[in-house]
């Protein structure tokens, strides 16, 4: 049985990580959730499937930086989440990742805070027993606006 969802909380908790690094060029301005739909998961696409089933992650123990190397170690570990998560850095419109995942198989995530604050909060929520349909909610309401 799974924990209630504390709002207030959770939501303070996002703000904050989200406001806790510094934000690269590029990387700093968000759509409104109306141009931003959460990452469309589909269990029955083969693109999908075979993605999380390989897991591309860059190796965490390649990064000095203990703020990026926590990012990839979630990243690795929660790979077959972050295919399901839509990233706010606006990858996916831009260079045409298909979900938060990309990001990390990549050095990408290093440079923006979005990414690696996505990350850690995603394995967080997975761990509390949260689907990533409702890890996508809580990034739409601290990113969307």
């Amino acid at each position: 049985m799974s924990r209630p969802l504390h709002r207030p909380s959770l939501f303070a908790a996002l703000f904050l990580i989200a406001c806790s690094s510094n934000e690269t060029p590029g990387h700093s301005e968000h759509a409104p959730a109306a141009q931003q739909p959460a990452a469309q998961s589909s269990p029955s696409t083969q693109a999908s499937t075979d993605a999380a089933k390989v897991n591309k992650v860059l190796d965490p123990a390649g990064f000095s930086d203990p703020q990026t190397r926590a990012a990839y170690e979630a990243a690795k570990q929660y790979a077959h989440v972050l295919e399901e998560i839509y990233c706010y850095c606006r990858c996916k419109e831009n260079i045409g990742h298909r979900a938060l995942v990309e990001c990390f198989e990549t050095g990408h995530a290093t440079n923006c805070s979005v990414c690696m604050n996505s990350a850690i909060v995603a394995a967080r929520m997975t761990r509390d027993g949260k689907t990533p349909k409702e890890i996508n909610k809580a990034l739409d309401a601290v990113y969307a606006g």
